[in-house]
């Protein structure tokens, strides 16, 4: 949806056979999507005095300014898919309040049916009442309606989330186009960073997909937001043609449904699967806790991988029986309600920060088990009669170190620092100030070897060159002059994080090959206080590079060197070779305090 009530006209354009096709496949891997109102804004904006002291002000019928040189022109390609064809001016930029709430796409498509139909009676009003005072107080109610449908709908607990958010865009120019997308809660005092992604726009068809759990992680979804499209080395005359600006779910794809190789979390039902009987049908007097399921649970804790719970129960009677049998403490973001268990496993996957793909589901109903697979098919389940084999999978057998035994504690101490941040009365990064941060990097050491191989096996977000080192590997850096080695400890004063991080450095070549941390510090700008001491370090040598492989799941972490004006000097491939020229202001907040020790 878009501004149709100022841009109603339709463009008559035949794009190129290869690039619609392209359009219309997307269309069809889609089964639900957001209704957004994209219009037409200005980056510097002060309205409504920049309309008289800016002298890039032009009207347009609603006495707003034009920042689009020929507006928003609807290309239709289907009965029902249309594109916007839009050449941006200095400060343009293509912007909506946002939601998260996705409608089957059937219905979807209706509501904007309508829109367009109701968008013409203001279109063919103007003959009626070209111009006048009327005529633009209609549609800047129009407008203000579309806008609060937004602002006041949002998510609501049960609600099904969209996988992502999808962007279309078709560069007819021989020339990349960069464009910044920002997502910002309407309240700058929510805690949260901007989410931010640069989009290289390639010439030709370019398809641009952002899993939710990315955006959750800046966005406090069920408060107003806007997204922010800002091209940033465009000419008047470019145009580009956006298809697809959405939330989404789309038809399940093979890498939707890819399991990860380890298991980061078990997720237990109650009933006949930690203890034999029923809660609410037997009482808890009659239930028999399952044989050895404390010594499994134990173990599963001290491989590092988390226990959660999701079961259809009463909340406080499930807790009481939970206690009883001196369990509750196993279990981090228990959910019990009577929602469908795969809500429960994603608001597990969002307050742990790890993706579905790493989950194994215990439960003795088939449907129940069912239910998740349909839902999140790259979720491993198994029937709950075979509880004991758990902990002989391969997927669970990953090495048990000190730092995998304190992992939950790790994880309860988040919830500490969720609990404070959430009571904040400040921006996000004061908060992280008042956290007191440390980061104690030193070189490796024998002693760290078996965490910084086990941080290896189990990184993706944030492995930025994608190895998977085995053991004898990493034993080989303690012994190669031309590496630089670092492995990094983090605390504050909530508690440990642990060992959280891994970086080697190439001396001969002053280039960082290899990087990775923990999801656990993820936002907290840790990955920033590395990137500084690196470049204080290593740039007195001469110009610092960065080898970089992307990954869908490790791009978004990847906005790290964009913050500090890293320039790409080479792409091939997934490869890039980054560089930070020598001279360069180095970027340092000082909200991480580093500690080296050699």
């Amino acid at each position: 949806m878009y501004e149709s009530e100022i841009y109603f006209k339709k463009a008559n354009e035949a794009l190129p056979s290869d690039i619609l096709k392209e359009f219309v496949q997307t269309d069809a891997s889609i089964t639900h999507k957001s209704i957004l109102h994209w219009s037409e804004h200005c980056t510097e904006c002060a309205m409504p005095k920049c309309y008289k002291t800016c002298n890039l002000y032009e009207a347009r019928i609603d006495g707003k300014c034009k920042r689009f040189t020929k507006g928003i022109e609807r290309i239709q390609i289907t009965p029902r898919k249309y594109l916007f064809k839009i050449a941006f001016k200095k400060w343009g930029a293509l912007a909506t309040q946002a939601n998260c709430i996705i409608y089957k796409k059937e219905k979807a498509e209706r509501k904007e049916s309508f829109d367009l139909l109701l968008s013409s009676f203001f279109y063919y009003g103007k003959f009626l009442i070209p111009k006048s005072k009327v005529r633009e107080l209609f549609l800047q109610i129009r407008y203000a309606m579309k806008k609060r449908h937004l602002i006041t709908h949002q998510i609501k607990k049960g609600m099904e989330f969209p996988d992502g958010f999808i962007l279309e865009i078709f560069n007819p120019q021989n020339k990349k186009i960069s464009i910044e997308l920002n997502m910002r809660n309407d309240d700058k005092n929510l805690g949260k960073l901007p989410f931010q992604h640069k989009i290289e726009v390639k010439s030709g068809y370019n398809k641009e997909f952002i899993p939710f759990k990315e955006i959750r992680k800046y966005i406090k979804i069920d408060s107003p937001f806007r997204i922010n499209l800002i091209p940033m080395n465009n000419a008047d005359d470019d145009f580009l043609y956006f298809g697809e600006l959405n939330f989404v779910k789309l038809k399940n794809e093979n890498e939707k449904i890819k399991r990860a190789d380890k298991v980061k979390c078990v997720v237990w039902d109650l009933d006949n699967t930690i203890w034999d009987g029923i809660l609410i049908e037997d009482g808890l007097e009659n239930l028999k806790l399952k044989d050895g399921i404390k010594e499994i649970l134990q173990t599963i804790e001290d491989r590092g991988i988390i226990n959660s719970i999701a079961t259809k129960n009463n909340e406080k009677e499930a807790i009481e029986a939970l206690n009883h049998f001196g369990l509750k403490d196993y279990f981090l973001y228990p959910q019990i309600s009577w929602e469908p268990k795969s809500f429960g496993l994603q608001n597990i996957a969002e307050e742990l920060n790890i993706n579905l793909n790493s989950f194994l589901f215990v439960d003795d109903s088939e449907f129940e088990r069912n239910e998740v697979t349909s839902v999140f098919p790259q979720v491993r389940t198994i029937d709950a009669s075979n509880y004991r084999e758990i902990i002989d999978m391969k997927e669970l057998d990953v090495p048990i170190t000190e730092e995998s035994k304190k992992r939950k504690q790790f994880y309860i101490s988040e919830i500490h620092r969720k609990v404070k941040l959430k009571n904040f009365d400040g921006k996000y990064f004061d908060f992280l100030r008042e956290c007191r941060i440390k980061l104690e990097i030193s070189k490796l050491k024998a002693e760290n070897i078996k965490r910084v191989y086990e941080l290896t096996q189990r990184t993706n977000q944030m492995n930025f060159s994608g190895n998977r080192y085995q053991k004898k590997d990493v034993e080989a850096m303690l012994n190669n002059k031309d590496l630089d080695a670092y492995v990094m400890n983090c605390t504050d004063k909530y508690g440990e994080y642990g060992i959280v991080g891994f970086g080697v450095i190439k001396k001969s070549e002053n280039r960082l090959v290899d990087l990775m941390f923990s999801c656990r510090i993820q936002s907290k700008r840790v990955e920033h206080a590395f990137i500084t001491f690196c470049l204080k370090k290593y740039l007195p040598k001469g110009n610092f590079n960065v080898t970089y492989k992307q990954t869908e799941k490790n791009k978004f972490s990847a906005r790290v060197f964009n913050d500090f004006g890293f320039e790409t000097i080479k792409e091939d491939g997934a490869l890039r070779i980054l560089q930070f020229p020598q001279g360069k202001k180095i970027l340092d907040d000082n909200i991480v305090e580093t500690i080296y020790s050699d």
